[in-house]
């Protein structure tokens, strides 16, 4: 996950029976505390950990839960440097990819769980094109190996659309395709109406429109390149996707067909302007489900893909793995650490998440806790997408510092100050330089 973001949400109702927890767990642990970190800042996402932390601890008498709750950026900055002074969780949300999962395991700052993993059945639950996003070998390998986590949440990077906004620009339905969605957005353009809400001052919805458009090109059937680039085998950013999603994306911001003041606007209020009307569409994550509720005419689907791609691409994944750090010293704590892993990715707690709203990578159990039409498009677009092999990859995950090239290079682009060429070009530069470091 890229950004921890606003979701204003209550719990609700949505308690599970402390006493089928406690029957599902195992029953009782030894008197312990279990230290951890998560990126659950948010109003929404804290009343779930909250709720489901006191479901774990009413199952585990003697067991407390010592939480902290870091920003996705501050948890990014701190936690290595913890950990490696021995101080901070045993147990820890941890950003997949690089810069921060694959450094930690290199610096034996993370415990391997594959015994974990076959104990409590995650492979079964979550199938290899989910889990391997949390693998790494010995020589540093991403995407084979151990595995080092698991995430409790799905994540997908889609095509958010308003159909009132539509509607009265004379659009009766959204777009089937890429080639449709270029004409609606200059129609709308025509009319005088913003055809994307983004904000570029924070977080990412830049990166996540760019790529989101670049992997919609792309066939699952032909996704080996991009699999073998994330996944650190080797390749190039130098494609034609890529370029292509680049000029378009500087085309839209020179004409004007983002909304006003765009570059100094945070990514959480784009959104908040995009609920209250602003904008037709926006390129986002299943992230801010939470806000878009408050606006029922707010829909959500797969980016359009392009004629002759039948298997689009979704970037996306999971949230930040739940891990295991070396501060889990004893064998006992390491279980304990397990135990508090597997509820937090079981279905039961699934249940909790999609009471609130938001995007469980298991499966809920009951379906009345489904409640919000735009969590229910989701779900069906997961279904579809795990069984097309299509969930893709965020790109920066290919790099240490792959995001901070986006996110210094994407402004320039936008601005028209840098072609999409040598966009293309900088992004290709970290990578190989990457490549270089580590032998490949």
């Amino acid at each position: 996950m890229h950004d921890t973001l606003s979701n204003r949400l209550r719990l609700g109702a949505a308690g599970i029976a402390v006493a089928a927890l406690a029957a599902g767990l195992g029953g009782a642990a030894q008197a312990q505390t279990l230290v951890t970190w998560d990126d659950y800042t948010d109003v929404g996402q804290n009343a779930v950990i909250e709720q489901l932390n006191k479901n774990f601890e009413a199952a585990h008498p003697g067991v407390t839960i010592n939480r902290t709750a870091r920003t996705f950026d501050d948890l990014s900055m701190t936690l290595k440097l913890t950990v490696a002074a021995g101080n901070g969780p045993q147990v820890t949300k941890v950003n997949q990819g690089a810069a921060d999962q694959g450094t930690m395991v290199k610096q034996k700052l993370l415990l391997p769980i594959d015994d974990y993993v076959k104990q409590y059945g995650w492979d079964k639950r979550f199938g290899e094109g989910v889990l391997v996003r949390m693998q790494w070998s010995d020589s540093g390998q991403f995407g084979e190996g151990h595995y080092y986590g698991v995430s409790g949440l799905g994540e997908m990077v889609g095509l958010f659309y308003n159909q009132k906004v539509l509607s009265d620009a004379g659009i009766s339905t959204p777009p089937k395709t890429f080639e449709e969605l270029l004409a609606d957005a200059d129609a709308l353009h025509a009319k005088g109406v913003p055809a994307f809400a983004i904000g570029t001052a924070k977080q990412h919805i830049a990166l996540h429109m760019l790529t989101g458009m670049e992997q919609a090109h792309i066939d699952a059937s032909n996704r080996k390149a991009l699999d073998d680039v994330i996944y650190g085998r080797g390749g190039t950013f130098k494609t034609q996707a890529a370029l292509d999603a680049a000029t378009t994306m500087q085309k839209w911001a020179k004409e004007g067909y983002f909304i006003d003041g765009y570059s100094g606007i945070a990514g959480n209020d784009a959104v908040q302007l995009f609920v209250a009307g602003q904008g037709a569409f926006l390129l986002d994550g299943t992230w801010y489900f939470g806000d878009m509720q408050a606006n029922p005419d707010i829909h959500f689907m797969p980016v359009p893909a392009p004629a002759g791609v039948s298997k689009p691409l979704t970037v996306g994944g999971v949230d930040l793995s739940w891990s295991i750090t070396s501060n889990a010293k004893d064998k006992a704590t390491q279980d304990l650490a397990a135990q508090y892993m597997d509820y937090m990715v079981s279905p039961e707690a699934a249940n909790v998440w999609a009471a609130a709203g938001f995007f469980p990578s298991s499966t809920p159990t009951d379906d009345s806790a489904v409640k919000s039409p735009l969590l229910k498009e989701g779900l069906a677009m997961w279904k579809t997408i795990t069984e097309n092999n299509a969930l893709g990859h965020y790109a920066d995950w290919a790099s240490p510092t792959m995001l901070k090239t986006y996110d210094d290079n994407m402004p320039h682009l936008l601005a028209g100050d840098m072609t999409p060429q040598a966009f293309v070009d900088a992004l290709d530069a970290d990578y190989q330089a990457y490549m270089k470091s580590v032998g490949k």
